[in-house]
């Protein structure tokens, strides 16, 4: 069953010889998968050269995520405990979900600078809003005759959120975090192109733009890709074993 795997990208790389040989699009925006595969390895295990940008974004990604979770999961839990809290806060948590971060891209760079800040807090804006909605969710959403049970069993307020609701709402959570995971690498990159940095996947694709290395900026971009799907499977693997018993 495994072989279903390559379906998806020998499709892909046939749709797209298909359209350069057809010569549907221009060879100046779409070169040939023969020249991009050129350009990656060389970029990759000749030069080297976009190790480092890779390395620069990740460890942005990584951290931006981790200050999100730190302050969304914990918001989260709390606004799905209390409804009264809930209610006081879900004006401001829809107006702002509502703001696409880029939005704020000149308001972080105003304020901040052309440094690592601004990207971080894109990425912080964006993901934390989204961690708080699923931990409110899947604490809320928690199922009541176990909380039932729970104090029928003598257990306090604070042991059914630990032993029943949080379990509960565990794989919600882990949703947030997958999802805020994605989005986390797209603003990144995103950033970068914006805002001036030396060193990034963004920064490196936006360059390839300037002087027209396509199959160098398809490079980057397939970078981005690569790095976006391995982060994914290892959340799924780790996931698996977290949160073993959701769906069971």
């Amino acid at each position: 069953m495994r072989i279903w795997i390559t379906v998806g990208p020998l499709a892909l790389l046939a749709l797209w010889w298909a359209i350069y040989a057809l010569g549907v699009a221009s060879p100046l925006l779409l070169p040939s998968p023969v020249q991009v595969a050129d350009a990656f390895i060389r970029l990759t295990f000749q030069t080297g050269e976009i190790w480092p940008d890779c390395f620069v974004t990740v460890r942005r990604m990584l951290l931006g995520l981790c200050v999100s979770a730190a302050v969304g999961i914990p918001v989260g839990i709390l606004t799905g405990s209390f409804k009264g809290i809930s209610r006081s806060l879900e004006f401001l948590i829809d107006f702002f979900r509502s703001i696409p971060p880029v939005a704020l891209f000149p308001l972080f760079l105003l304020v901040m600078g052309v440094g690592d800040g601004p990207k971080l807090a894109v990425v912080i804006y964006g993901c934390t809003l989204i961690m708080i909605v699923n931990a409110d969710y899947g604490v809320s959403h928690a199922p009541r005759l176990r909380r039932f049970v729970g104090r029928a069993f003598g257990l306090n307020r604070y042991e059914i959120l630990w032993k029943i609701v949080l379990p509960d709402a565990l794989p919600q959570i882990i949703v947030g975090l997958r999802t805020a995971l994605s989005l986390a690498l797209v603003l990144v990159v995103v950033s970068e192109m914006f805002f001036g940095t030396p060193k990034g996947l963004g920064h490196r694709i936006y360059e390839y733009h300037l002087v027209f290395d396509v199959p160098e900026m398809y490079c980057a971009i397939a970078w981005a890709g690569i790095i976006g799907y391995l982060f994914n499977k290892l959340f799924v693997l780790v996931e698996r074993r977290v949160v073993h018993w959701a769906g069971k």
